[in-house]
């Protein structure tokens, strides 16, 4: 006896919609995972520049602080 495959065109067409939204789903989480990355960057140069310019001000204090200091002890 001979078993015969079939396969019908509604689950063709069903595979198809699958994978069409399978690759479409992936090309837009592509897109959200590169624009994040992007974001993601930026805020780290903003950060390091934001813990500069915390450290500049301070030296800048220190450097006032000392001067106010040696002014008093005149």
């Amino acid at each position: 006896m001979k078993k015969k495959f079939t396969i019908h065109l509604d689950a063709i067409l069903v595979i198809a919609i699958l994978f069409c939204s399978l690759i479409t789903l992936t090309i837009f989480q592509h897109s959200q995972i590169d624009e994040l990355t992007q974001n993601n960057q930026a805020l780290e140069w903003k950060a390091l520049e934001n813990n500069f310019n915390i450290d500049t001000q301070k030296n800048h204090i220190e450097k006032l602080e000392l001067q106010i200091s040696n002014i008093n002890l005149q």
